[in-house]
């Protein structure tokens, strides 16, 4: 369930990246080229969301100071067959739900600091199958987490450089991360470079007062020969750079490159492996190689043909050292219907070749090393096609009374909702929507609603 949880916060940001700059972020530390969730068309790192000194004032005056805020929430269901729980088969049910609170503080024009906190807490099926207990632990579980950045702005430069720090908590999982960056702007704002490195260093937990980790209750382990994990250390070390050109008032290009190198314990240790020349009740957990190597390539396009419309595309190419290579194409055409409304339909496609080490249930033979039936390392194509809405007044949803602007200017800014609706290959079907009642039983389902906040003193 790390891939669920940390694909979901990532849905969460896409309402933030629609008034942010839009810079490629390198993706969390334990996701594959396509996940089960679904996934936001543009991802935006937290630094570049969060870290925004106050805007520069006319000579003579101070500063203004904005301190920007969001609210959002997520929810998002699903239900497919192929569990790597049980082996590759089996109910893939799942509930999650979001929140995420993230605000940007300028301390002065070049100064600021952010914070991002949130938690999500999900119920699976498909991961309550690890025990014979019905509804148990293995059933629901909560992951709480925050990032706190320091982002100093060099004015005569037009650079900024930014730290920040993170921590993640679940029932089976803990995560403490760590990065840096680094942007600079030439040409009057037209040519821009970002530059990201990130460390994540993830452990695995055992279950309360143990340090055994978490296995599949019918795992006989020693008794046939099977070695449990010795370390449950797992290290993730990211690097990006992403190059954007204006090349016209209607055309921006972006270029973007990653380089993320894995380490440690990179299977799950509740995913189970059964074999073609072995009994049922002979079976293994999920082995891979200890380290891994990952390459996404990517290329952005902008493009205004009227005031009122932009055409947003993307292409990532994606390859790792798993045997993984994947296309994945995104477009988004923000459409202004008026000053106060704006509907953007989207589009995403993604294909990628199996993993070396993936076989679906009772395919793999027992003499090979490394061995997986996670879908999400299989052969897949996936469609997903949704629609925004965001709705932003000039003079803000509401603010404060004016009897109390000698404070400060409190206002609602806007509120977004977005939809959508995705299928994948392997008969996983997802939808994304704000009323679960409407989905009729569909295997999936996910909303993102996102409300934006201000404070001008």
């Amino acid at each position: 369930m790390k891939n669920i949880h940390r694909a979901m916060g990532l849905v969460l940001l896409m309402g933030v990246q629609q008034i942010m700059a839009e810079t490629p972020v390198a993706p969390a530390a334990v996701l594959p080229a396509e996940t089960m969730t679904v996934q936001p068309a543009v991802e935006t790192p937290v630094e570049s969301m969060l870290a925004q000194p106050a805007a520069s004032s006319p000579k003579g005056k101070e500063p203004f100071r904005d301190i920007d805020a969001n609210f959002l929430s997520g929810y998002y269901q699903q239900d497919g067959n192929n569990s790597p729980v049980t082996g590759g088969i089996g109910t893939e049910k799942l509930n999650d739900f979001s929140n995420v609170f993230i605000i940007n503080v300028p301390l002065d024009s070049v100064n600021a600091i952010s914070l991002l906190a949130g938690s999500d807490t999900y119920t699976s099926a498909s991961t309550d199958n690890i025990d014979s207990n019905v509804s148990s632990a293995s059933y629901q579980d909560t992951r709480n987490y925050g990032t706190l950045g320091y982002t100093r702005k060099n004015l005569k430069r037009s650079s900024s450089w930014g730290v920040r720090g993170g921590v993640s908590r679940e029932y089976d999982y803990q995560s403490f991360s760590t990065g840096i960056s680094y942007n600079k702007e030439w040409n009057n704002g037209n040519t821009g470079l970002n530059l990201t490195g990130q460390a994540f260093f993830d452990k695995w937990l055992g279950k309360e007062h143990s340090n055994q980790l978490i296995y599949p209750e019918l795992w006989l382990g020693d008794f046939l020969g099977y070695a449990m994990h010795s370390d449950p250390k797992r290290h993730s070390y990211n690097a990006s750079l992403f190059l954007s050109q204006t090349l016209s008032r209607r055309l921006q290009i972006g270029v973007s490159a990653e380089l993320i190198y894995m380490t440690g314990l990179l299977s799950t240790p509740f995913h189970s492996v059964y074999f073609a020349d072995k009994e049922e009740f002979a079976f293994d957990i999920e082995r891979l190689p200890s380290s891994r190597l990952k390459i996404p390539l990517g290329i952005r396009l902008n493009y205004f043909p009227f005031d009122f419309l932009v055409l947003r595309a993307f292409y990532r190419y994606y390859t790792d050292d798993f045997g993984i290579a994947a296309h994945s194409w995104n477009i988004e055409t923000p459409l202004k219907l008026s000053n106060e409304w704006t509907l953007s339909p989207f589009y995403r496609f993604h294909t990628q070749t199996a993993a070396t080490y993936f076989a679906p249930y009772k395919t793999h033979t027992s003499n090979q090393q490394y061995y997986t039936s996670d879908y999400d390392l299989s052969a897949m194509e996936t469609q997903r096609i949704g629609m925004g809405v965001k709705y932003y007044p000039n003079e803000a949803i509401l603010r404060s009374p004016r009897s109390f602007d000698f404070i400060g200017i409190f206002q609602f800014k806007y509120v977004e909702l977005r939809g959508a609706y995705y299928t994948r290959s392997t008969d996983l079907k997802a939808f994304v929507s704000a009323d679960p009642s409407q989905s009729k039983g569909l295997q999936a389902f996910n909303v993102s609603l996102n409300l934006g906040f201000g404070i001008k003193y």
